[in-house]
């Protein structure tokens, strides 16, 4: 948590003694709030896509000006899916601060194996579990695969974090078709201690060159090629601009946080340019809906979307304390912390509660397009509550005690290897991605 000191300045108001403040790059606060916003972003629209509610809000005393009588946020759902991205440049810029904090002050870059274990802990505990329950709780017994070679073409690219290369499984999984971005991630760990030494040592080059690959895949391929996109979109190259962009701009915060200080004229400014970059992203959250099929959208604005991303972030960890607190406080933690296991449950849990007709519907044609809402809302009730529920049970029964055992295992190994010197560190100096 973003501890805040007597004299941080506060929401509107001028510090008496015009002291400053340090700004904090161990553990940025927001990044919490951001985090659980980018997910239930991604929940809201792949809820939406089975709901069919859409907010709309009937104001008629509007009419007395001269203004609509209603107000549609239509597009907040139908555009949350572009919080994907925000995802993954928000774990390229948890990555990549310890880099950044090390070069910055001249001390020994994070340890490579140390890295690989802690993204294993992380990830893949929930992630198999997932899988496995899945596999063999509902798909199997459901006979969605015609056989066992079926089964383990499906399988096997899953467990091996490779089903973006196979464009059937990628958009037919009988598993869980949000997987995928947890693949991209891993696959990005593979490359990112290279990266992320490249980066400290000739930072404008290695920014340069993450960029053209990005830009050379999406324009030279992905969207030369519309008809396959729906699956050459979600590959690796396609999001090395975001990575970029996330590693960029935490080693600028780092730079930025040894220069200056916290002070009334900083927060001012970064409020302006977090109401500019929340402004940009509703612009363009409006926009990328229109476009079909969407995937062009995002093939090219991907990039730009990065950045608009990097301005909020940035924005609201430098603003006011008031406003920080908006994204960084005991609600946003705990939201953050099942975070993971809640983009992981909450689609395939309101797929298969709609299968399933619970809550009960007859006929073929399913409730949400014969407008019953009473049905519409009774089933979003019950798909956010098992969604939360399966979150919560998997991230205090099955991601934290898994991550805690591979972690005290590593540890104890280590401590086994004789004549090696182990560099300890403190369990907050590096921010979760």
């Amino acid at each position: 948590m973003e501890k805040t000191v007597p004299n941080d300045p506060p929401l509107f108001g001028t510090d008496e003694n015009k002291q400053l403040n340090n700004i904090d790059t161990k553990h940025i606060g927001v990044l919490d709030g951001m985090r659980a916003l980018a997910v239930l972003g991604v929940l809201w629209f792949h809820f939406w896509q089975q709901n069919w509610i859409t907010p709309y809000f009937r104001l008629p005393f509007l009419e007395a000006f001269g203004l609509p009588s209603g107000v549609s946020l239509d597009f907040l759902p139908r555009a949350g899916f572009l919080f994907v991205d925000l995802l993954l440049f928000l774990s390229a810029f948890c990555l990549f601060l310890p880099y950044a904090r090390a070069a910055l002050s001249g001390a020994p870059l994070p340890d490579t194996r140390l890295f690989y274990k802690k993204r294993v802990a992380r990830i893949v505990p929930s992630y198999y579990f997932s899988v496995l329950v899945i596999l063999f709780a509902v798909t199997i017994p459901s006979g969605d695969y015609a056989s066992v070679q079926a089964c383990l073409k499906d399988l096997l690219p899953t467990l091996t974090f490779t089903q973006t290369f196979f464009p059937g499984i990628l958009l037919g999984t009988k598993i869980n078709g949000v997987l995928w971005t947890a693949a991209i991630e891993m696959q990005f760990y593979v490359f990112f201690p290279l990266l992320a030494r490249a980066f400290v040592k000739k930072p404008g080059w290695t920014y340069l060159g993450m960029v053209f690959v990005s830009l050379l895949y999406l324009r030279g391929y992905a969207l030369r090629n519309p008809d396959s996109i729906r699956t050459t979109l979600n590959q690796l190259p396609a999001f090395f601009g975001v990575f970029a962009n996330g590693m960029a701009f935490a080693f600028l915060f780092v730079l930025l946080a040894k220069k200056v200080k916290r002070s009334v004229q900083l927060s001012a400014v970064s409020l302006c340019t977090l109401i500019a970059g929340i402004w940009l992203l509703v612009t363009m959250m409006k926009a990328a809906p229109n476009v079909s099929p969407v995937h062009i959208w995002q093939a090219q604005y991907r990039f730009r979307l990065s950045l608009v991303f990097a301005l909020i972030v940035v924005s609201a960890a430098l603003t006011f304390s008031g406003v920080r607190f908006l994204f960084s406080n005991a609600l946003m933690r705990f939201l953050a912390g099942i975070s993971y296991n809640l983009y992981i449950w909450h689609q395939w849990i309101a797929v298969r509660f709609k299968q399933w007709r619970i809550p009960y519907w007859s006929g073929d044609t399913p409730p949400n397009m014969t407008g019953d809402t009473a049905w519409q809302w009774t089933y979003t009730a019950l798909i956010v509550a098992a969604a939360f529920t399966a979150a919560v049970l998997s991230t205090y029964l099955v991601e934290r005690p898994a991550s805690k055992w591979l972690l005290s295992r590593a540890a104890a190994s280590k401590e086994r290897e004789p004549l090696i010197l182990v560099e300890t560190m403190d369990e907050n100096e590096e921010q979760k991605p």
